[in-house]
Formats: C-alpha cells, structure tokens, sequence
C-alpha cells in the first residue's frame, strides 16, 4: 500500500477511535453500540471516500474504463505472461509468483491519463480481474487457452482446431515435408503458417529461423512461431528482424489481427 493510502488511512481511523471513545465514555456501552458505533462507522467510510475521490486516489469509473481498453487490446501478450509469471517446480509446486509485477511492466508499457502509482494496489487488483474476467469469457465461448494436450502432435492438430473454431481455414502439413511449417492457415486472400512448439522450456533460434525458411519457400504472406512456454531473448531479437511473429495459446483467438487480416488485400497463393 503506497503511503498516501497510509496516511490517510491512520488518520482518519483514528479520528474514528477517538469520537467512538468518547462515545462510549459518554453514552455508556449500549446506548454506544446501539447509536454511535453505526453513525461512526458511516462516517468513517463517508469520510474515506470523499477524501480519496478529492486527491485522486480512487479508481473511478472513467479510470477503469481506460483500464479495460488497454487490457483488452493486450489481453494475449498480458494473458501469456501473466502464465509465464507463476513458476512451478516439477512436482507442480509454485515456487514463485510474480503475477504483481508483470503487471507492473504492463502498465509501465502503456499510456494513461493518470498516475497508477498512486493508486498503484487498486489497480494492479483491477488489472488481474479483467484478464481473469475476459479468459472466462473466453472458456464460455468454447477456447481455453490453457486446455491444450500434452503429447507434440496432438497439440498441432489442438492448434490447427482452434483455428477453425475462429473463422481460419487450417490444415496440419504432412510431417517430414513440412518445410519449417507445422500449420498453413487461411483467412479471405490472406495465408500464414505457423510452426507450433508444445514445449516446457522456452523456444530458442531455431524455430524462428526454420518459420522464415518456410514462409520462404511456401511464399507466405506471413509465419508465426507458437510456443507454449516463451522464448529466449536471443529468439526475439531474431524474430524482430525477420518478421516472424511469436505467439501462445492465447494469440490463437486474435490471430487475424496479429497478421492483419482487416488491411490485407494482396491475394496469395500456395
């Protein structure tokens, strides 16, 4: 809690204590508790109110809206890493929990009208709420981006499957003629693939560089690589310069806005 919230809060739960006290001291214990205590307690919460709303220290309706829109516009990359952020030892067991400040480098990363420093707790809590509340969605229409089958295989035909289920038209290649390119995925002129790694360690150079061959040799109009446990910085900083693009699980659903289905016009082929 940021000191602001400190302050504030001792001071005005003293005042509190101290008018309660005198209440009881003047009133006796049952008139108190039956009179004063609910009037304190009103004014108490009256009071708190107010004083966080004049300096800005609430997360007010305008606040969460905006909040929600930048949420939604990152809910894949932010859901991911979210993910990313509990670590589990091999028994399953979370060893650490850094939920708080991946959110922390989220809203670092995005503009906002007002000082979350501020009000920093109350808006990390809204943060982690929304995603929760849109992945939920999400599972009620069908997708849960973390229900995806252990066995490599299996989880390219999950991908290709859920491609489907989001208007694409995808097919899994052939396996040892696949060129780098586990899935080709169609949508309007538009066709990418996408190499898909169902790993429990992060994806290194290597896929990057296999998906820019085969976008290559299959003339894609673009090529993605889907991991399920990251990538190595090394991976990302090739994939800046070739043009793949780095995906999870939960891309799968805004898939066409990662590649630009809506801007894409050029028609081509296989």
């Amino acid at each position: 809690m940021k000191k602001e919230y400190e302050t504030i809060l001792g001071t005005v739960t003293f005042a509190a204590l101290l008018c309660l006290g005198y209440a009881y001291y003047a009133l006796g214990a049952a008139t108190a508790t039956t009179h004063a205590l609910p009037l304190v307690l009103l004014g108490y919460v009256t009071v708190l109110v107010l004083v966080f709303k004049g300096l800005g220290l609430s997360l007010t309706r305008a606040r969460r809206q905006e909040l929600t829109r930048h949420v939604q516009a990152h809910a894949p990359a932010l859901s991911r890493n979210l993910r990313l952020a509990v670590k589990k030892n091999d028994y399953n067991r979370v060893i650490a929990d850094e939920r708080h400040e991946t959110v922390l480098e989220f809203l670092e990363s995005i503009e906002l009208s007002f000082d979350y420093h501020r009000i920093e707790p109350a808006v990390v809590d809204y943060v982690l709420d929304e995603i929760e509340r849109i992945e939920g969605e999400a599972r009620d229409g069908g997708f849960d981006a973390e229900d995806y089958p252990s066995d490599p295989t299996e989880f390219e035909h999950w991908c290709a499957a859920q491609l489907r289920h989001f208007g694409w038209d995808a097919d899994v290649t052939k396996r040892g003629y696949d060129q780098g390119i586990d899935i080709v995925a169609r949508k309007g002129a538009l066709v990418v693939g996408l190499q898909v790694k169902r790993y429990n360690s992060p994806v290194g150079n290597k896929a990057i560089q296999e998906a820019f061959t085969g976008k290559n040799y299959y003339g894609l109009a673009g090529a993605g690589v889907l991991a399920t446990a990251g990538f190595t910085p090394s991976a990302q900083r090739l994939a800046a310069t070739t043009g793949v693009l780095l995906l999870s699980p939960h891309d799968l659903p805004g898939l066409d806005r990662e590649f630009g289905v809506e801007s894409f016009t050029e028609a081509w082929a296989m």
